[in-house]
């Protein structure tokens, strides 16, 4: 046998046994739950290649907070205060939030979680998306009907420019596209793109974009009870996916080529291949309401925020997909 099949089935046979202990569908297991303060529900990141997990800060709970997590033994080793979102800059690999009330945007360095960077730029700096260029973009949510944007360079903490006002409020995480360097963002309800240089803000012809696969320069949209598949090059919806809930999150895994759909309603998490055809769906149990979601590609998890409504009570829960393990010529497959 390929070894690396080996090695595949010892795993599905390990992880099969904890999917069995707590009930979950075939190629879906939750090997762990760790549980996380309702102030760090906001955003969820994820560094593959120190193996960290980052759950922060929601911009509506007072003391928001950063919640970082060992993805080895799933242990919180730190919690950083105050902090309202977070994203990775995986080339240096520090940790960017906002402190929202506070006005300071604020630079950790991953391998250590100490500060090494901080500024102020007033109006409630939160949720941060990074574009792989090497530019970090930070959105307010004070939610004052004109949210402002800034961008700075990852590698000196230089303001590009900023404050970019957005014209509303943003309640969602905006959403960078590495292949064209635009930031994606939804204010006021309304779906708006940020050119990278000229910085001009202009409306989009379809929904909140939750995810980007830069592989493919593909971007997931949600519209109402809509998922919208949309090129990235010429901004046509290749596909409309009618659902029968609103989204809460969208991920991508573009090593497997899986879209990951949050769905509250259901208590579960649609599993759909990159053209909007739905593969499967992972369930989380009775009253786990999924939130935000992040994915690391080269481990086939997910990190997804999971509300237990019979408790009240958040958790991170990581969650690993062995769903195409079995189905050969497959991306993620383990073909002979």
């Amino acid at each position: 046998m390929n070894p690396i099949c080996s090695k595949t089935y010892i795993t599905i046979f390990a992880a099969a046994l904890v999917g069995a202990l707590v009930g979950q569908a075939a190629g879906q297991n939750i090997i762990a739950s760790i549980p996380i303060p309702t102030t760090s529900i906001g955003q969820v990141a994820v560094n593959p290649a120190l193996n960290k997990i980052y759950a922060g800060g929601d911009p509506n709970a007072t003391g928001a907070s950063l919640t970082v997590i060992d993805g080895v033994t799933f242990t919180v080793v730190k919690t950083i205060a105050p902090s309202a979102g977070v994203s990775v800059d995986m080339k240096r690999d520090n940790i960017w939030t906002g402190t929202l009330t506070a006005g300071d945007v604020e630079v950790y360095a991953g391998s250590t979680n100490v500060e090494i960077f901080s500024t102020k730029v007033g109006s409630c700096p939160a949720a941060v998306s990074f574009d792989c260029r090497g530019r970090m973009w930070v959105a307010a949510e004070c939610g004052k009907k004109n949210d402002s944007v800034w961008v700075f360079e990852t590698d000196n903490f230089k303001l590009i420019d900023g404050p970019i006002p957005s014209g509303g409020t943003i309640t969602q995480p905006p959403v960078a596209n590495p292949r064209s360097g635009k930031l994606y963002v939804t204010s006021g309800g309304v779906s708006e793109e940020i050119d990278p240089t000229t910085f001009k803000v202009s409306n989009t012809t379809f929904g909140t974009v939750l995810a980007i696969d830069s592989a493919t320069n593909r971007l997931y949209a949600t519209s109402g009870n809509n998922l919208q598949v949309i090129l990235g090059n010429s901004e046509a919806i290749l596909k409309t996916v009618n659902l029968t809930y609103t989204p809460s999150a969208v991920g991508v895994n573009n090593a497997l080529g899986h879209v990951y759909v949050a769905n509250p309603a259901g208590n579960s998490i649609d599993v759909y291949n990159q053209n909007g055809t739905k593969i499967t769906s992972f369930l989380l149990g009775a009253n786990n309401q999924p939130g935000n979601l992040a994915v690391d590609s080269a481990r086939g998890r997910l990190y997804v925020d999971v509300l237990n409504t019979g408790t009240s009570s958040w958790s991170l829960d990581v969650i690993e997909d062995l769903s195409s393990v079995r189905q050969c010529e497959f991306p993620g497959s383990c073909d002979y």
